[in-house]
């Protein structure tokens, strides 16, 4: 894990910290090009940070790996948490 999945952590627990929301709201406060993010994600999902949905109908709130809605894990609270 870097500073750039520390950032997404962070990014997403100030959004919402306990609901799923869209990674595209996570991503105005990033910045970083949305297929990074959505990659990055699916690794923080891999690792138990994150939990991820899909969708098969893309909206302007999805990623273009068709990541729809994210969330922290406890994993990901804790590390959240225990960096900030």
């Amino acid at each position: 894990m870097d500073n750039t999945d520390l950032k997404i952590i962070e990014a997403i627990n100030t959004v919402s910290p306990e609901y799923f929301v869209s990674p595209v709201k996570v991503n105005e406060i990033l910045k970083l090009n949305e297929t990074e993010l959505g990659i990055r994600l699916m690794l923080l999902k891999k690792s138990g940070h994150v939990d991820i949905m899909t969708s098969e109908y893309p909206s302007s709130l999805t990623l273009p790996n068709a990541i729809s809605k994210v969330h922290l894990t406890e994993l990901g609270r804790k590390t959240h948490a225990n960096r900030f």
